[in-house]
């Protein structure tokens, strides 16, 4: 029996293979250039980063007003600039309005804390609201040193907050004027994006870029009317408190705004909005015995803000934001809690994040399972 002829391999085969390597190679080693110079310039880049993915979520959710404008025979511009000039205005006239009247709060408070100490009557004050807490947490005492220390700090370095609120005012200007660009010419710009696919998955991007938008914008709205919900809850309970208990919290406009805007920040954003009621309602009624009496009405302060929060917690946001990014309430609450692990803004886009890479895992696959590729 012969033995078989040796396999021959043609001298083109494996010319072929070795370009076919060397090609990868080559793709492999810029690939690993292209994510160390990413991993390096990220840091420098992140704060850009950030602007563009805020404007790009108010994109997002202004994109459908300017479109209706444009439907009507407005020009996309001009529609873009009175959108703007309207949210300016209202800006505005909460800034002209707000910064004054929480000022003028602070101011009265600093007055209250300064002569009070002279008198020695906030030690008084202070001795009584420690035998009220005995009651309640027994061996908790407030330390009037500290507390005099905590406000001389803040009172000090409220030239530097304020300097932080009007950086923050900027950057939230910056932001809205990087919005003003997307939405005049977002739509060149996606169809700029969106052309540089191949045309076998166009369907699969534009899929991917239409349900992304839906995301962003269902996510911002529920936002915005969750929180414009505890805004006016906490505006009626304040002044249900004010007209029942003559609790004297002054600026429950004010305070329901920030309550309202604090919420946006899951778990924090409650406590954040209880500070200031409390803080006024303590300060308004100093030396008043009836306040006294009723533990200057921190009591009643904390439950109805409680109330309030049960209601978003149960009613509200269940059915508004976890029904608009059609998620679970329970998964809402773990991404939460795992984006709590890098701040409060990883808190904040969570929720969209996951909403966004659902998105794009689900219209990958079905993209790819349609070109039978998988």
């Amino acid at each position: 029996m012969s033995s078989p002829d040796p396999v021959q391999i043609a001298p083109q085969s494996i010319r072929l293979f070795f370009q076919s390597l060397f090609k990868t190679l080559v793709f492999f080693f810029l690939l690993i250039l292209v994510l160390a110079g990413v991993y390096k310039a990220f840091p420098l880049v992140v704060d850009a980063l950030f602007l563009i993915v805020i404007a790009a979520i108010l994109t997002a959710v202004f994109n459908p007003a300017v479109d209706r404008l444009e439907s009507s025979g407005v020009k996309r511009i001009y529609g873009t600039l009175l959108m703007f000039g309207g949210i300016f205005g209202i800006v505005g006239v909460g800034v002209v309005k707000g910064i004054p009247a929480l000022l003028n709060e602070v101011g009265r408070i600093k007055d209250v804390i300064q002569q009070n100490s002279e008198t020695n009557s906030l030690d008084t004050i202070l001795s009584d609201l420690n035998a009220k807490i005995a009651e309640y947490v027994p061996g908790f005492q407030l330390d009037p040193e500290m507390i005099s220390s905590v406000s001389a700090q803040f009172f000090s370095q409220l030239g530097s907050i304020l300097a932080g609120a009007l950086d923050t005012l900027a950057t939230i200007i910056f932001i809205l004027i990087i919005t003003m660009f997307f939405l005049v010419d977002g739509k060149r710009m996606t169809k700029s994006l969106i052309g540089m696919t191949p045309n076998k998955y166009f369907e699969m991007s534009l899929n991917i870029t239409y349900r992304t938008k839906q995301q962003l914008t269902n996510f911002l709205r529920g936002q915005l009317l969750a929180a414009l919900g505890v805004a006016v809850q906490s505006f009626i309970g304040l002044s249900l408190l004010n007209l029942i208990f003559d609790t004297n919290i002054s600026g429950v406009m004010l305070i329901g705004s920030i309550a309202g805007l604090a919420n946006m920040i899951p778990f924090v954003g409650p406590f954040m909005g209880m500070v200031p009621a409390i803080i006024v309602s303590l300060f308004n009624n100093l030396g008043d015995p009836v306040a006294a009496a009723n533990f200057y009405y921190i009591l009643h302060i904390i439950v109805m803000f409680l109330i309030v929060q049960m209601i978003d917690n149960n009613i509200i946001s269940p059915i508004v934001v976890s029904g608009s990014m059609e998620m679970h309430p329970l998964t809402v609450i773990l991404l939460i809690l795992v984006g709590s692990q890098v701040g409060v803004l990883g808190m904040f886009l969570a929720v969209p994040a996951w909403g966004i890479s659902k998105v794009i895992i689900q219209e990958v696959y079905q993209g790819l399972k349609g070109h039978h590729l998988i």
